[in-house]
């Protein structure tokens, strides 16, 4: 009995850790699949699905791709363990491998923290980093940045456990998991080796530490750890040296050479942003300034005064943040690029929090009010920064909404064969991804890739497929566009496709385009439509009778925030037929309506069906296809509406009665 009220002791008093453990989960985990995966992570997704030999041979290099194998085997393995639980496929599986990385991250900080600089430190260090938006955002990432973080973190652990052992075994098995976490994350992630030299410099500041406090713990002097130590980290840097000479032929193609050190202090206050509040939508220009100058200034209280215990904590994070900071630095005279991305010095967030934590606790032990704020100051901010990872404003490419619309479009089409056409392989890759969750391959095949690179002095010219596509039998193509740069930068395939075929509908998914073209829009007779259709056959003008009218959206929101800000669209197949010769280009203007009013109007573009074949060009007999966006009113209130349909001569004049064509219903929002 007196064992379980200890243990139960034991866990109250755990009860901080164990709520920073519990927000480090529920941050990670929170929203996995909320984004849908992107360009980078169809990169992952496709190295991660092949085989593991052929991957291992062709990511080694750096030439295929410039990440190395690490990550992408540790994918691998992750997706076979999924697939006999039939998650393969689960954006939200796929993603908690990179979520519980993270929340090891969080722990792994933490014992660091305490045993360097004391239970307060860790405590703040892990709230900070359990809450840090862009450790958040990379936990639900399936690339290598995390993942090398968490390397990078733990091979630290490792070290410092290594050096305090007391025992040879227990050291040795640190030292072995040094080596482990360290390559990891340099076949991960190639900065990593950014750390390498701070590692070694650590390394010998602790023995440095323990000669000068004269405090030679065990039987192991301070010279065989030194040696156990500096043998571990040549084993990690000879496991290392296949990659280095790629790895700096990589690092020297991303970008022109420029100047060593050029505005680094710029780039440290953005780091320093990047790694706290990151793009926080409340860090405006005018608040900015001054908070990052009190963060930057608790960071230098961090690295700089006394918190209670030895210096050990406060040369570890002199070394193991300015060490790879100096190198990047150091490297923009190879590459200007060093710094360009957000996710590049990633790793060293933990560490900066660390030092945000420490610089807390130094104020505190000063004057303790103070501290107190700082802290807690801290830790909201950081928090308050992280609803706005999971907002529309945030979404990067959309592909599942994307594949949403071609989806839903579809199976409202039943007599419309149709095709999708993208790029290059990784956003073929996103597309498909996402389709197959909706309507099956062969219903809407996606045909890739373009092969019209252009050298300079030459001709751009639409490669195949793009062409073969009109001799397919195909009524729609959806030419779906994203990552042009270096591929089709002067948008050839649209260009062409634009000038033979009339265009359905345009969509605007983050970071995406989603154009449709009508391949055919003449028929002999009505193709099977969707059992909403409405069948109205009614004669508008002379000579022109509307048959039928679809309604593609039958739900919608008024306000759209992910396919075209800020309005939700109603989208509407009209099909006509030429009874007789039409005299006139008759224009068919299309309205939501209310008992209050008009709701919503058409939109016109100039490549849309009627304006390209205008009904005083129809065959008699003909049936024609016509498609409309209708744009809604963003405060269109809740509920059913009817669509009214009336034509319009050339000179915009109302022709004849409104006509009732289908309905739609809006959302609440």
């Amino acid at each position: 009995m007196a064992e379980r009220k200890g243990a139960w002791a034991g866990l109250r008093g755990l009860w901080p850790e164990l709520t920073i453990l519990a927000v480090a989960v529920w941050t990670r985990l929170w929203q996995l699949d909320y984004h849908s995966f992107w360009f980078d992570e169809a990169v992952s997704l496709r190295w991660a699905r092949s085989d593991a030999g052929y991957l291992w041979q062709s990511t080694l290099p750096l030439i295929q791709d410039k990440h190395p194998p690490g990550y992408y085997l540790l994918l691998h393995g992750w997706i076979n363990l999924l697939e006999p639980l039939g998650l393969a496929y689960s954006d939200w599986a796929l993603r908690l491998l990179g979520g519980l990385l993270g929340v090891l991250t969080v722990v792994g900080l933490w014992l660091l923290a305490r045993r360097l600089s004391g239970r307060s430190v860790a405590l703040l260090a892990a709230a900070l980093t359990a809450l840090s938006p862009v450790l958040v955002w990379y936990s639900q990432e399936m690339r290598m940045f995390q993942p090398a973080t968490t390397g990078i973190v733990w091979a630290g652990y490792a070290l410092l456990r290594g050096w305090q052992g007391q025992r040879a075994l227990t050291r040795l098995g640190w030292w072995a998991l040094c080596v482990g976490a360290f390559t990891f994350a340099l076949y991960s992630y190639l900065f990593s080796a950014f750390v390498l030299p701070a590692a070694g410099l650590a390394l010998v500041g602790l023995w440095v530490a323990e000669r000068q406090s004269r405090a030679v713990a065990g039987a192991a002097g301070g010279w065989r750890r030194l040696l156990e130590g500096g043998g571990a980290l040549t084993v990690t840097l000879l496991l290392f040296l296949p990659l280095a000479h790629s790895a700096w032929g990589v690092n020297a193609s991303e970008g022109m050479p420029g100047v060593p050190y050029e505005n680094f202090g710029a780039q440290l206050l953005r780091q320093l942003q990047v790694m706290t509040l990151w793009r926080a939508p409340w860090l405006t220009a005018a608040v900015a300034p001054w908070l990052m100058t009190w963060l930057a200034l608790l960071l230098l209280a961090g690295l700089l005064l006394r918190a209670g215990r030895g210096g050990d904590d406060q040369l570890w994070l002199c070394l193991w943040l300015g060490g790879p900071l100096a190198v990047g630095g150091a490297l923009l005279g190879a590459s200007d690029t060093v710094f360009a991305e957000d996710r590049y010095f990633l790793f060293l967030a933990p560490y900066v929090l660390w030092a945000l934590a420490r610089g807390a606790v130094a104020v505190g032990l000063r004057w303790r009010p103070a501290g107190w704020a700082a802290g807690a100051a801290t830790v909201l901010l950081v928090a308050g920064a992280l609803p706005a990872l999971w907002s529309p404003e945030r979404l990067r490419e959309d592909w599942r909404a994307a594949a949403a619309y071609l989806a839903g479009y579809q199976q409202q089409s039943p007599g419309l064969t149709a095709a999708a056409f993208s790029h290059a392989e990784y956003t073929n890759i996103a597309l498909r991804w996402y389709l197959r969750q909706w309507v099956d391959e062969q219903e809407l095949p996606v045909f890739y890739p373009y092969t019209g690179r252009v050298e300079p002095g030459q001709r751009a010219e639409v490669e195949p497929p793009v062409r073969g596509l009109e001799d397919l039998g195909m009524a729609t193509l959806w030419l779906v566009q994203s990552h042009l740069e270096g591929v089709d930068s002067e948008r050839v395939v649209e260009g062409w496709l634009d000038q033979h075929f009339p265009v359905v509908t345009e969509q605007y998914p983050a970071g995406i385009q989603v154009t449709g073209y009508a391949l055919r829009h003449r028929f002999a007779e009505v193709p099977p439509l969707a059992d909403s259709a409405s069948w109205v056959d009614v004669e508008l003008a002379p000579g022109l009778r509307l048959l039928a009218c679809e309604v593609t959206t039958p739900l919608v929101a008024a306000s759209d925030f992910r396919m075209h800000p800020p309005s939700g669209w109603v989208h509407v197949r009209l099909w006509w037929q030429a009874t007789a010769a039409v005299e006139q280009a008759y224009m068919p203007d299309v309205q939501l309506v209310g008992p209050e009013g008009v709701w919503g109007e058409r939109l016109y573009r100039d490549g849309e069906i009627l304006r390209r074949d205008p009904p005083s060009q129809w065959p008699v007999g003909s049936v024609v296809r016509d498609e409309v966006d209708v744009n809604l009113n963003p405060a269109t209130p809740p509920g059913s509406y009817p669509l009214q349909v009336r034509l319009r001569d050339p000179a915009g004049q109302e022709v004849g009665e409104p006509v009732a064509c289908g309905s739609a219903r809006v959302l609440p929002p």
